[in-house]
C-alpha cells in the first residue's frame, strides 16, 4: 500500500500527538509506503522512516481555495489511499479518502477557535470533509454519536479507534522531576492542570474550586496551570486575582513534550474540569505517570477515565470537594494511583495503529 498522510498538523496539540504516534509506528511497517505531506513548520518534527517519501505542501490549512492543489499533489504522488488527521479534505482525489474527525468542539464551543475567520472556515471544511470522506475515524463513542447525529450519517461510515498513551508516560525519578521543576520555576507540592486556555476547558471553574479550598490546603498546595499563554489565560489570571488566590497560582507557559512525564509525576493531584472532550489525553497521561486524577464526568471523559480517576460534575463546588477528598485521604490517593496506571495501560498506540492499518487495507481494496 502507498498511503498519503497529511502531516502538516504534527505540531498541533491533540491532532499532532495523534499524527506523530501513527507516523512513528508506520515507519516500522514493512509492507507500507507512506507519502508524508509536510510544510516548512513541521518538517523538523517528522519521524524518520525508510518507507517514507516526503512531499512539501505549504498550502494554508484553513483555506478551501487550496484544496484543488492538495488533491493534485496527492494524485501526482500515486497514493492508493489518502488519510487526513484533521478535517481538511482535498478535491478531486483519484483514491479513497479517510478523515479523522476527533470531535466537533468548534461547533459546540465556537470560541475554542479565537479567530472568527478560522471558525467560519472550520465549519465549511468540516462539512466538506464529512461529505467527501469514504470513511471517518473518530476517537470515542461520544464523538461518534455527535458526528452521526449532527451530519445524519450511517453508523457504518464512522469507526471508533481510541487514542493511546505513549510508552514514555510513566513515573519519573526524583532527579528528573527536580530538573523539570527547576526548568519551569515550579515547586512542590502542587495541584496540576495542563491544556489550552479556551472556554470549554473550564479553567475558571478550577480556579474558583481552588479558592474554595481550606486555607490549610491552599497554603500547602500551589495551583499550577500549564499550557501556552494564549486564548483566555489573561481572563483566568483575573479570575484568580478576583478570588484572592493570584499569589498561589503559577502559569509556567508551554511545556515541551519530553518534560511532560516528569511534570505529571511531580503533581500530588491532576485536575481536569473540561466541559467537553473528543477523547481527553492529559488525564490519561497523568494516570499513566501514577498521579491521582480528578476529572469531570462530561462527554467522553467517563469512557476514557473509567474507574482510574475520581469523576465529578464540572462545577466549582464539586471540584473543590473532590480535591479536598483526595488530598486528605491517603488511602484514596494510593487507590487512584494504582487504578489510574491500570486503566491507562489499556490504551495503546500499538492497538490504535493496528486498527488503523486494518482500515487502510479495507479501504485500499
Amino acid at each position: 500500500m502507498r498511503i498519503g498522510f497529511d502531516a502538516r498538523f504534527i505540531s498541533w496539540k491533540g491532532v499532532g500527538t495523534y499524527s506523530r504516534n501513527l507516523l512513528k509506528q508506520f515507519s516500522q511497517v514493512p509492507d507500507l509506503e507512506v507519502v508524508c505531506f509536510y510544510n516548512d513548520d513541521t518538517k523538523e518534527r517528522l519521524p524518520a522512516g525508510e518507507n517514507f517519501t516526503m512531499v512539501r505542501l505549504n498550502e494554508e490549512v484553513f483555506s478551501s481555495r487550496n484544496l484543488n492543489k492538495i488533491g493534485a499533489a496527492v494524485n501526482k504522488a500515486g497514493c492508493t489511499l489518502f488519510h487526513t488527521p484533521y478535517v481538511v479534505a482535498p478535491n478531486n482525489l483519484d483514491c479513497p479518502l479517510l478523515v479523522t474527525a476527533h470531535d466537533i468542539i468548534p461547533l459546540l464551543f465556537p470560541k475554542s477557535i479565537p479567530s472568527f475567520r478560522k471558525r467560519r472556515a472550520y465549519r465549511s471544511l468540516l462539512a466538506d470533509a464529512i461529505q467527501k470522506a469514504d470513511h471517518i475515524i473518530t476517537v470515542s463513542t461520544v464523538s461518534q454519536s455527535y458526528l452521526l447525529a449532527h451530519f445524519n450519517l450511517p453508523l457504518g461510515k464512522v469507526s471508533v479507534i481510541l487514542d493511546g498513551v505513549g510508552h514514555e508516560f510513566g513515573p519519573r525519578s526524583e532527579s528528573e522531576i527536580a530538573s523539570v521543576l527547576a526548568k519551569y520555576k515550579l515547586g512542590q507540592p502542587n495541584i496540576l492542570w495542563l491544556g489550552e486556555f479556551v472556554a470549554h476547558k473550564n479553567v475558571s471553574a478550577l480556579v474558583s474550586a481552588y479558592a474554595a479550598l481550606s486555607t490549610k490546603i491552599r497554603s500547602h498546595y500551589k495551583l499550577v496551570l500549564a499550557g501556552e499563554k494564549s486564548g483566555d489565560w489573561q481572563e483566568v489570571k483575573k479570575e484568580a486575582a478576583h478570588r484572592g488566590v493570584g499569589g498561589l497560582m503559577v502559569i509556567p507557559g508551554f511545556i515541551a513534550d519530553p518534560d511532560l512525564p516528569a511534570l505529571y509525576s511531580s503533581a500530588d493531584l491532576f485536575v481536569y474540569p473540561s466541559l467537553y472532550e473528543g477523547f481527553g489525553l492529559p488525564p490519561l497521561e497523568a494516570m499513566a505517570c501514577g498521579t491521582p486524577v480528578v476529572c469531570s464526568n462530561s462527554s467522553s471523559l467517563p469512557e476514557v477515565i473509567g474507574d482510574g480517576g475520581l469523576l465529578v460534575a464540572p462545577r466549582s463546588a464539586a471540584i473543590s470537594a473532590a480535591i479536598t477528598e483526595v488530598l486528605t485521604n491517603d488511602n484514596l490517593k494510593q487507590r487512584l494511583r494504582r487504578r489510574g496506571r491500570e486503566r491507562a495501560a489499556l490504551f495503546s498506540w500499538d492497538t490504535a495503529v493496528a486498527k488503523t492499518l486494518d482500515l487502510y487495507r479495507e479501504l485500499a481494496q
